[in-house]
């Protein structure tokens, strides 16, 4: 087991709570003493000088293990040292304190490659998971592309984890999440006065990765006028804050994702096309979950154990009936719906296992249309009903649009470029019924 030191500074109990859910052993020194004994790692937060001056110390004794220090602020002069945003997550600071000191004992990558978190066996992750591989060792621009919730961010964490830049931050933008005369500010900081509220000067998230890698996801939402930025800032390596009229150099790995088509954008002007080819050096597209059925059970059952692990909950199995249906549904929401889902039956099913009546209906009646369905080729030398097969594959469009919009009419019109009053005579003519219980719309 892996020993941590939290030392001093102004966090050290907040670092505790920390890290208290991990597989690490985790001591504390308070008052800048502790007594000889050797630590994989040291982690410490917002030290004041004089903390900065007695961690020397505290690290000779210990054997000069690595220094985590969480946030800017001093530091000892002292060679092994980490910085990681003030940001960073309970998950993300265990993680480094095992890489870290699994990198100082070995000096380099630990084992095989490092899939943590990435379930599945089917052929579209083991080829993800193989460009992962390849790129991981070098400083490529990956892109990464995919539907929403297929994992786009567990590839990018892969890539860096297993990368020499492992031990420097991983600083994650969402690019969607943030109003765009806001983004500039976030991605490169910004001067004490540069515009109204500006109190102070403010490192922007460049900066914060400097030495490690920068995950810009949802990079197709970015205005143009930023891309011109973002561009230069991918060229040279350097940018300047908003109303700063120096520039700052960086070392940074960019992984960028997005689940638009770039490609498209760029042929309608709404992407710059040197920007595209920067960030699409390296491409790596996920597949969505309804091409990669079979990891379906292998993914249940990872949310199932992690939620119990979590909750104390009771492990939800699931009858082959229930399972089946699950692999036959398109998933529009991918791996994110399906872990949405185990909670669901991890909170609402009352038994130890879920079965096809606590699928919710639109499940059922995608599996009922699956299983009547005919293939939209027809063999008509063994003689066809035109008008029944016409109607059949009506319903069955009609079905999906529903399907796909939650049984929101309006939507599914929309999706079958049809009106919504038309869509409604045909449900009732059809007598189809709402599996979902909402289709107030």
């Amino acid at each position: 087991m892996i020993k941590v030191l939290i030392s001093g500074g102004l966090d050290s109990s907040l670092l505790m709570g920390m890290l208290s859910n991990s597989d690490l052993k985790i001591e504390t020194a308070p008052d800048m003493t502790v007594s000889v004994e050797k630590y994989g790692v040291v982690v410490a937060s917002h030290l004041s000088e004089s903390d900065a001056s007695a961690l020397s110390g505290i690290l000779k004794r210990c054997g000069e293990p690595p220094l985590i220090l969480v946030g800017r602020g001093p530091a000892p002069d002292y060679a092994d040292i980490i910085r990681l945003d003030e940001g960073v997550s309970a998950d993300e600071l265990a993680e480094a304190c095992r890489v870290t000191s699994l990198a100082a004992v070995d000096g380099g990558l630990v084992g095989p490659f490092d899939t943590r978190g990435i379930i599945g066996q089917s052929e579209g992750i083991r080829r993800v998971l193989g460009i992962a591989q390849k790129v991981a060792s070098t400083d490529s621009t990956v892109l990464i592309t995919g539907e929403s919730g297929t994992g786009k961010e567990l590839i990018a964490r892969a890539i860096h984890r297993n990368s020499p830049r492992r031990n420097a931050p991983l600083v994650v933008i969402n690019c969607g999440a943030i109003p765009g005369e806001l983004l500039e500010s976030e991605l490169f900081g910004h001067e004490k006065g540069a515009f109204t509220g500006a109190h102070r000067a403010r490192p922007g998230r460049f900066e914060l990765a400097d030495g490690g890698t920068i995950f810009l996801d949802e990079i197709g939402d970015m205005s143009p006028d930023l891309q011109v930025k973002l561009l230069r800032a991918i060229q040279e390596k350097c940018f300047e804050r908003v109303g700063a009229t120096h520039s700052i150099h960086v070392d940074i790995r960019i992984i960028s994702a997005t689940n638009k088509d770039l490609a498209q954008a760029v042929e309608e002007s709404r992407f710059r096309e040197d920007l595209y080819y920067r960030l699409n050096v390296i491409p790596v597209i996920m597949p969505p979950l309804r091409e990669r059925r079979s990891d379906i059970p292998l993914l249940a059952s990872h949310f199932t154990e992690k939620l119990a692990k979590r909750t104390g909950m009771e492990e939800k199995q699931f009858s082959p009936d229930a399972m089946a249906t699950m692999e036959a549904y398109d998933w529009p929401g991918n791996v994110r719906e399906l872990e949405n889902l185990v909670e669901r039956f991890s909170v609402l099913v009352d038994g130890s296992t879920v079965t096809l009546e606590d699928l919710p209906g639109h499940f059922k009646a995608c599996a009922s249309d699956e299983a009547n369905d005919g293939p939209l080729y027809v063999d008509v030398r063994q003689g066809v009903n035109f008008h029944e097969s016409v109607e059949q594959h009506q319903k069955n469009l009609i079905l999906q649009a529903l399907n796909e919009s939650n049984w929101v009419k309006a939507k599914a019109a929309e999706l079958l470029s049809m009106k919504r009053t038309t869509l409604v005579e045909k449900i009732k003519k059809m007598k189809l019924e709402d599996g979902s219980a909402s289709s107030s719309l």
